[in-house]
Protein backbone atom coordinates (compact mmCIF):
# COMPACT_ATOMS: atom_id res chain seq x y z
CA UNK A 1 0.00 0.00 0.00
CA UNK A 2 1.27 3.45 -1.26
CA UNK A 3 2.14 5.48 1.79
CA UNK A 4 0.35 8.82 0.21
CA UNK A 5 -3.17 6.55 0.32
CA UNK A 6 -5.78 8.19 1.60
CA UNK A 7 -6.77 6.89 5.50
CA UNK A 8 -9.32 8.24 7.92
CA UNK A 9 -8.64 7.79 11.36
CA UNK A 10 -12.04 7.10 13.23
CA UNK A 11 -12.94 6.49 16.77
CA UNK A 12 -15.07 6.45 19.55
CA UNK A 13 -12.93 7.63 22.70
CA UNK A 14 -13.98 8.94 25.80
CA UNK A 15 -11.10 8.66 27.93
CA UNK A 16 -8.23 8.86 24.78
CA UNK A 17 -7.22 5.20 24.94
CA UNK A 18 -8.62 4.02 21.77
CA UNK A 19 -7.88 7.43 19.59
CA UNK A 20 -3.83 6.46 20.86
CA UNK A 21 -4.26 3.09 19.48
CA UNK A 22 -6.00 4.50 16.22
CA UNK A 23 -3.69 7.15 15.22
CA UNK A 24 -0.58 4.89 15.52
CA UNK A 25 -2.39 1.97 13.62
CA UNK A 26 -3.21 4.81 11.16
CA UNK A 27 -0.08 6.53 11.16
CA UNK A 28 1.57 3.57 10.47
CA UNK A 29 -0.14 3.09 7.13
CA UNK A 30 -0.17 6.42 5.39
CA UNK A 31 1.31 10.10 5.53
CA UNK A 32 -2.10 11.35 4.93
CA UNK A 33 -4.47 10.55 7.53
CA UNK A 34 -7.51 12.67 8.27
CA UNK A 35 -9.31 12.00 11.68
CA UNK A 36 -12.93 11.88 12.25
CA UNK A 37 -13.70 11.80 16.44
CA UNK A 38 -16.59 9.79 16.67
CA UNK A 39 -17.01 10.53 20.29
CA UNK A 40 -18.58 14.05 19.54
CA UNK A 41 -21.93 14.27 19.19
CA UNK A 42 -22.21 16.82 16.09
CA UNK A 43 -19.30 14.73 14.19
CA UNK A 44 -21.57 11.56 14.24
CA UNK A 45 -24.55 13.50 12.59
CA UNK A 46 -22.53 14.02 10.00
CA UNK A 47 -22.39 11.83 6.77
CA UNK A 48 -19.17 10.66 4.97
CA UNK A 49 -18.88 8.57 2.00
CA UNK A 50 -15.79 6.44 1.42
CA UNK A 51 -14.66 5.01 -1.63
CA UNK A 52 -12.87 1.41 -2.34
CA UNK A 53 -9.67 3.07 -3.02
CA UNK A 54 -9.57 4.49 0.47
CA UNK A 55 -8.98 2.71 3.83
CA UNK A 56 -10.57 3.72 7.20
CA UNK A 57 -9.14 2.84 10.46
CA UNK A 58 -12.21 2.36 13.42
CA UNK A 59 -11.69 2.00 16.90
CA UNK A 60 -14.22 1.76 19.96
CA UNK A 61 -13.88 1.10 23.46
CA UNK A 62 -15.56 -2.36 24.94
CA UNK A 63 -17.88 -2.12 27.01
CA UNK A 64 -19.27 -4.81 28.80
CA UNK A 65 -17.64 -7.39 26.35
CA UNK A 66 -19.65 -5.28 23.29
CA UNK A 67 -19.53 -2.02 20.86
CA UNK A 68 -20.78 0.80 22.59
CA UNK A 69 -24.70 1.45 22.70
CA UNK A 70 -24.53 4.94 21.12
CA UNK A 71 -27.13 6.30 19.25
CA UNK A 72 -25.77 6.56 15.70
CA UNK A 73 -21.97 5.37 16.19
CA UNK A 74 -21.93 4.96 12.62
CA UNK A 75 -24.91 5.78 10.90
CA UNK A 76 -23.38 8.75 8.81
CA UNK A 77 -20.40 6.19 7.55
CA UNK A 78 -21.03 4.75 4.31
CA UNK A 79 -18.02 2.46 2.59
CA UNK A 80 -18.29 0.93 -1.02
CA UNK A 81 -16.10 -2.23 -0.50
CA UNK A 82 -13.62 -0.21 1.63
CA UNK A 83 -11.19 -1.77 3.52
CA UNK A 84 -11.57 -1.19 7.32
CA UNK A 85 -8.36 -1.97 9.89
CA UNK A 86 -10.40 -2.39 13.54
CA UNK A 87 -9.21 -1.55 16.67
CA UNK A 88 -11.17 -3.13 20.01
CA UNK A 89 -10.08 -1.46 23.34
CA UNK A 90 -10.80 -2.70 26.68
CA UNK A 91 -9.83 -2.64 30.29
CA UNK A 92 -7.34 -5.32 30.69
CA UNK A 93 -10.78 -8.07 30.78
CA UNK A 94 -12.14 -9.24 27.58
CA UNK A 95 -13.07 -8.28 24.79
CA UNK A 96 -15.30 -11.01 24.45
CA UNK A 97 -17.78 -10.08 21.31
CA UNK A 98 -16.59 -6.52 20.79
CA UNK A 99 -14.60 -7.25 17.25
CA UNK A 100 -17.01 -9.61 16.02
CA UNK A 101 -19.91 -6.83 16.69
CA UNK A 102 -17.64 -4.07 14.96
CA UNK A 103 -16.63 -6.08 11.91
CA UNK A 104 -20.44 -6.83 11.35
CA UNK A 105 -21.85 -3.10 11.53
CA UNK A 106 -19.05 -2.09 9.22
CA UNK A 107 -19.81 -4.73 7.01
CA UNK A 108 -23.69 -3.95 7.12
CA UNK A 109 -22.19 -0.59 5.75
CA UNK A 110 -20.10 -1.41 3.17
CA UNK A 111 -17.07 -1.78 4.63
CA UNK A 112 -14.50 -5.09 4.56
CA UNK A 113 -12.68 -5.59 7.45
CA UNK A 114 -8.60 -6.34 6.32
CA UNK A 115 -7.13 -6.65 9.71
CA UNK A 116 -7.82 -5.95 13.51
CA UNK A 117 -6.02 -5.91 16.64
CA UNK A 118 -7.36 -5.71 20.62
CA UNK A 119 -5.28 -3.81 22.78
CA UNK A 120 -5.63 -2.35 26.45
CA UNK A 121 -6.23 1.01 28.27
CA UNK A 122 -6.85 2.20 31.48
CA UNK A 123 -10.25 0.37 32.89
CA UNK A 124 -13.27 2.68 32.83
CA UNK A 125 -14.40 2.31 36.75
CA UNK A 126 -10.84 2.14 38.06
CA UNK A 127 -8.17 3.60 36.13
CA UNK A 128 -5.54 1.94 38.42
CA UNK A 129 -6.36 -1.28 35.74
CA UNK A 130 -4.48 -0.79 32.53
CA UNK A 131 -2.16 2.10 33.98
CA UNK A 132 -0.08 3.82 31.89
CA UNK A 133 -1.44 1.85 28.94
CA UNK A 134 -1.01 2.33 25.95
CA UNK A 135 2.68 2.22 26.64
CA UNK A 136 5.69 2.03 24.00
CA UNK A 137 5.13 -2.11 23.74
CA UNK A 138 1.43 -1.32 23.01
CA UNK A 139 2.24 1.49 20.44
CA UNK A 140 5.06 -0.82 18.23
CA UNK A 141 1.69 -3.34 18.00
CA UNK A 142 -0.40 -0.81 17.31
CA UNK A 143 1.95 -0.08 14.27
CA UNK A 144 3.04 -3.78 13.53
CA UNK A 145 -0.89 -3.92 12.68
CA UNK A 146 -1.13 -0.78 10.71
CA UNK A 147 2.26 -1.84 8.57
CA UNK A 148 0.88 -5.43 8.12
CA UNK A 149 -2.52 -4.25 7.00
CA UNK A 150 -1.00 -2.00 4.71
CA UNK A 151 1.15 -5.02 3.14
CA UNK A 152 -1.77 -7.53 3.09
CA UNK A 153 -3.47 -4.52 1.32
CA UNK A 154 -0.94 -5.20 -1.62
CA UNK A 155 -2.77 -8.59 -2.36
CA UNK A 156 -5.45 -8.65 -4.38
CA UNK A 157 -6.65 -11.41 -3.39
CA UNK A 158 -6.60 -10.94 0.26
CA UNK A 159 -9.23 -12.32 2.61
CA UNK A 160 -10.95 -11.03 5.76
CA UNK A 161 -9.22 -11.99 8.97
CA UNK A 162 -10.67 -14.73 11.59
CA UNK A 163 -11.95 -12.69 14.43
CA UNK A 164 -13.01 -13.83 18.23
CA UNK A 165 -16.47 -13.72 18.98
CA UNK A 166 -19.52 -15.11 19.46
CA UNK A 167 -22.83 -14.95 17.11
CA UNK A 168 -25.67 -14.14 18.83
CA UNK A 169 -23.50 -11.64 21.18
CA UNK A 170 -23.28 -11.62 24.71
CA UNK A 171 -26.33 -9.36 26.51
CA UNK A 172 -25.32 -5.69 26.69
CA UNK A 173 -25.61 -4.97 30.40
CA UNK A 174 -26.00 -1.23 31.79
CA UNK A 175 -24.41 -1.10 34.84
CA UNK A 176 -26.64 0.01 37.99
CA UNK A 177 -24.94 3.13 39.09
CA UNK A 178 -23.72 6.53 37.48
CA UNK A 179 -21.82 9.93 38.30
CA UNK A 180 -23.37 12.60 39.69
CA UNK A 181 -22.26 16.80 40.71
CA UNK A 182 -22.80 17.51 44.13
CA UNK A 183 -22.34 20.74 45.92
CA UNK A 184 -19.07 21.00 45.13
CA UNK A 185 -20.55 21.88 41.05
CA UNK A 186 -19.60 25.66 39.65
CA UNK A 187 -21.68 25.01 36.75
CA UNK A 188 -18.78 25.91 34.81
CA UNK A 189 -19.61 23.05 31.81
CA UNK A 190 -16.97 21.22 31.70
CA UNK A 191 -18.86 17.97 32.01
CA UNK A 192 -21.40 19.00 29.62
CA UNK A 193 -18.91 19.35 26.80
CA UNK A 194 -16.98 16.59 27.53
CA UNK A 195 -20.01 13.83 27.82
CA UNK A 196 -20.31 11.65 24.51
CA UNK A 197 -24.11 10.98 24.92
CA UNK A 198 -25.20 14.21 25.85
CA UNK A 199 -26.48 12.98 29.23
CA UNK A 200 -25.89 16.20 31.08
CA UNK A 201 -27.55 19.43 30.78
CA UNK A 202 -26.24 22.87 31.16
CA UNK A 203 -29.06 23.93 32.82
CA UNK A 204 -28.72 21.36 35.88
CA UNK A 205 -25.23 19.67 35.14
CA UNK A 206 -24.99 18.06 38.66
CA UNK A 207 -27.70 15.36 37.39
CA UNK A 208 -27.29 12.97 34.87
CA UNK A 209 -29.88 11.16 32.48
CA UNK A 210 -28.97 7.54 33.68
CA UNK A 211 -30.86 6.67 30.51
CA UNK A 212 -28.71 7.81 28.27
CA UNK A 213 -25.57 7.38 30.23
CA UNK A 214 -22.55 5.56 29.07
CA UNK A 215 -21.28 5.20 32.27
CA UNK A 216 -17.36 5.98 30.19
CA UNK A 217 -17.02 8.52 33.81
CA UNK A 218 -15.02 10.69 31.15
CA UNK A 219 -17.15 13.52 32.76
CA UNK A 220 -15.69 12.86 36.07
CA UNK A 221 -11.83 13.16 34.92
CA UNK A 222 -12.98 16.33 33.72
CA UNK A 223 -14.75 17.96 36.30
CA UNK A 224 -12.00 20.46 37.55
CA UNK A 225 -13.56 20.77 41.19
CA UNK A 226 -14.20 17.10 41.98
CA UNK A 227 -17.79 17.43 42.44
CA UNK A 228 -18.76 14.54 39.44
CA UNK A 229 -18.13 11.14 41.29
CA UNK A 230 -19.99 7.74 41.33
CA UNK A 231 -21.20 7.74 44.98
CA UNK A 232 -22.75 4.08 44.96
CA UNK A 233 -21.94 0.75 47.00
CA UNK A 234 -22.00 -0.98 43.84
CA UNK A 235 -19.44 0.37 42.57
CA UNK A 236 -17.30 0.53 45.20
CA UNK A 237 -17.92 -3.52 45.00
CA UNK A 238 -17.56 -3.08 41.19
CA UNK A 239 -14.50 -1.62 41.80
CA UNK A 240 -13.11 -4.06 44.69
CA UNK A 241 -13.85 -7.22 42.42
CA UNK A 242 -12.24 -5.66 39.69
CA UNK A 243 -9.04 -4.57 41.11
CA UNK A 244 -8.68 -8.28 42.32
CA UNK A 245 -9.86 -9.98 39.31
CA UNK A 246 -7.74 -8.35 36.60
CA UNK A 247 -3.91 -8.45 38.48
CA UNK A 248 -2.20 -9.95 35.50
CA UNK A 249 -1.52 -7.38 32.39
CA UNK A 250 -2.89 -8.99 29.18
CA UNK A 251 -0.71 -7.87 25.93
CA UNK A 252 -2.17 -7.14 22.49
CA UNK A 253 -3.68 -9.65 19.83
CA UNK A 254 -3.15 -8.92 15.73
CA UNK A 255 -5.46 -10.80 13.63
CA UNK A 256 -4.78 -10.12 9.77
Amino acid sequence: MNQHAKVTALFFSPTGGTRAYVEEIAGAMSDHVETWDLTRPEVRRQSRSFGPDEVVVLGVPVYYGRVPEVEGLLDGLTGSDTPAVLAAVYGNRAIDDALAELADLCAARGFRPVAAGEFIAPHTFFAKIGAGRPDEADREAARALGKQAADKLDKPDWTQPQLPGKRPYREFQVAPFYPEGDSRCVQCGACVRTCPVEAISSQDPRQTDSERCLRCLACVRACPTGSRAVRSMAYDATVDKLEHALVQPRQPQLYL
